[in-house]
């Protein structure tokens, strides 16, 4: 199909008047279209949206914002941090709306593009209070046993035990001060947990930096000053930034693996309701278990066996940077990452079509309705809400 066809299409579908045809048109050259043209095409879309005033803004601080996300993405491309296949074009109104429209970019599916049914979203059955998204939420556990809600507990300090001072900061981090002329324990463990819809920062006594995901439990020394491994254990979701220290590797311990580095940057994906575990490496060299990772690789846990491959690292690392980023993993596994940052329960009409590859981006900050609006718009499922559970159907 040519692409004044295309977009001929797409005006028809801004306006609200596409015909079955080109529904079939459409869908029709999705199947053969290749990411680049797929992408081309949704810019040109929103900025239809734009000018038939679906989506409408002369706010400057939003295109200021847009143009950051811009600069962000090419500085991250040009670096080889991200490899990013979008063809985004600079100071482009189609490119701003494609990145931000309202926080959060489209959704589609393999199936049915973004011609689902586009009212579909207006019948979204919410519950009255909407559900929010998680925050700063985790609780300490010191070594004496004393369980200390951070959510609740007043910046400054909160603890100190074997020379070392736990300080709480006002943007969600612990950090251990370590005194040089205490006396330091290396049996003293401290704990701390996310629940569901929480997150936390640590700030460990060696320096490094430790970003916890929701539903997540890491345990570490208070101090490592006479350790010759800095020995860690994760269950959840947490991102590393590991100083550097030749003499003593630091070390993840995770279900089925442990993971020792000297000092990079690497993210570990290791609940226990997902079917492997998954460490993605940013920079430097970790080993884990048997597995060389080379920045740019992600290696997969399953049962016993361990495979590496090339990583998306920016889909690995987005809960992090604040984003829900639905791109080469299945409908369930999505679902799960959204029941654990909103604090929902997930059920599922029976004979519901599993086989569902959402793609699309939307910021961790919004509301759930919004995230599951956006997800119906693609037209393969419904979702119905009471209180904390989240019914899927079809």
């Amino acid at each position: 199909m040519e692409k004044k066809q295309l977009y001929e299409i797409l005006k028809h579908f801004a306006a609200g008047n596409t015909s079955d045809a080109e529904r079939q048109q459409f869908n029709a050259w999705l199947k053969t279209a290749t990411d680049e043209e797929y992408n081309e095409l949704m810019v040109s879309y929103y900025a239809l949206l734009l000018d038939a005033g679906i989506y409408e803004s002369t706010d400057t601080l939003l295109f200021k914002k847009i143009e950051d996300k811009i600069d962000d993405y090419e500085t991250r491309q040009k670096s080889g941090t991200y490899k990013i296949k979008f063809g985004f074009k600079r100071l482009s109104i189609a490119a701003a709306v494609f990145l931000v429209v309202a926080g959060s970019l489209f959704f589609y599916t393999k199936h049915t593009g973004p011609f689902g049914n586009p009212g579909a979203n207006q019948n979204l059955e919410f519950a009255d209070r909407q559900i929010k998204p998680g925050n700063n939420k985790a609780y300490l556990t010191l070594a004496n046993g004393k369980r200390i809600s951070l959510t609740d507990a007043a910046n400054g300090e909160i603890a100190r035990e074997a020379g070392v001072e736990i300080s709480k900061t006002a943007n969600g981090q612990i950090i251990y001060k370590v005194f040089n002329n205490a006396h330091h324990n290396e049996e003293s463990i401290n704990t701390i947990e996310t629940p569901r819809g929480g997150q936390y920062q640590v700030l460990l006594p060696d320096g490094s930096k430790v970003w916890l995901n929701a539903a997540s439990k890491f345990s570490y020394p208070v101090s490592f000053k006479n350790n010759k491994e800095r020995m860690v254990t994760l269950s959840g979701e947490a991102y590393f930034e590991v100083a550097k220290d030749k003499q003593h590797p630091f070390i993840v311990k995770s279900e089925g693996q442990e993971v020792a580095v000297l000092g990079t940057h690497f993210n570990i994906n290791s609940y226990a309701d997902e079917s492997a575990t998954k460490t993605t490496l940013l920079e430097g060299s970790v080993k884990v278990n048997d597995a060389m990772l080379k920045p740019g690789q992600q290696s997969v846990l399953s049962g016993k066996k361990i495979k590496v491959f090339p990583a998306d690292i920016e889909s690995s690392v987005a809960w992090k940077n604040g984003d829900f980023i639905f791109k080469g993993e299945d409908f369930k596994t999505n679902m799960r990452k959204i029941a654990r940052w909103y604090d929902v329960d997930i059920e599922y009409e029976p004979g519901l079509n599993e086989h569902i590859e959402l793609g699309g981006w939307v910021s961790r900050s919004s509301k759930l309705s919004e995230v599951l609006s956006r997800i119906e718009l693609a037209g393969s499922v419904h979702f119905k809400v009471e209180g904390r559970r989240v019914l899927v159907t079809k």
